[in-house]
């Protein structure tokens, strides 16, 4: 397997799995200083392939499209999660970032409004896009950490598995 076959397996595997905890926890993360108490669900948009294709060939769109019967159809099918739209609430703070490729490259990128003042506004957004990287960056860590460890395999991967084919 290529080092980029490896990858896209890993960034589907984790898109796969963020949709997963965030319907199992209700959407809350909790985490330690300096996060805390982080809300993260699927927004507006999911995009699947075929393992042997290179572009998503089933996008579903619209009020909570990961909730429909034809999301959870794809993933028993055997399609693989190519981009996924996360809503993030930190505090009063809310994001929204869509996560593609075997990368996972950042596309629409929405941060929170701002200080009406010019000078404030580059500090606050400078502020906001460190907030959704370390945010990202803890969701990345606890999915390395889950998928090395022995509860992986099968615990992990089994719930996952029931999850997928409508159970809870």
């Amino acid at each position: 397997m290529s080092g980029e076959a490896v990858m896209e397996h890993v960034a589907c595997e984790f898109l796969a799995w963020v949709w997963y905890e965030s319907e199992r926890t209700g959407g809350r993360f909790e985490w330690d200083a300096p996060l805390g108490v982080v809300d993260i669900w699927v927004d507006e948009r999911l995009a699947f392939r075929d393992a042997s294709d290179d572009r998503p060939r089933a996008v579903l769109t619209g009020e909570n499209p990961s909730q429909t019967l034809e999301a959870r159809a794809a993933l028993a099918g055997g399609k693989l999660l190519r981009e996924l739209q996360l809503g993030i609430r930190r505090e009063e703070r809310e994001y929204s970032v869509t996560l593609k490729g075997a990368l996972l490259d950042f596309g629409g990128v929405k941060l929170p409004p701002g200080d009406a003042e010019e000078d404030g506004l580059l500090y606050d957004r400078m502020f906001f896009y460190e907030e959704l990287h370390l945010i990202l960056r803890t969701l990345l860590e606890q999915f390395a950490q889950t998928r090395t460890s022995d509860e992986w395999s099968p615990t992990t991967r089994d719930a996952i598995t029931a999850w997928i084919a409508g159970g809870d």
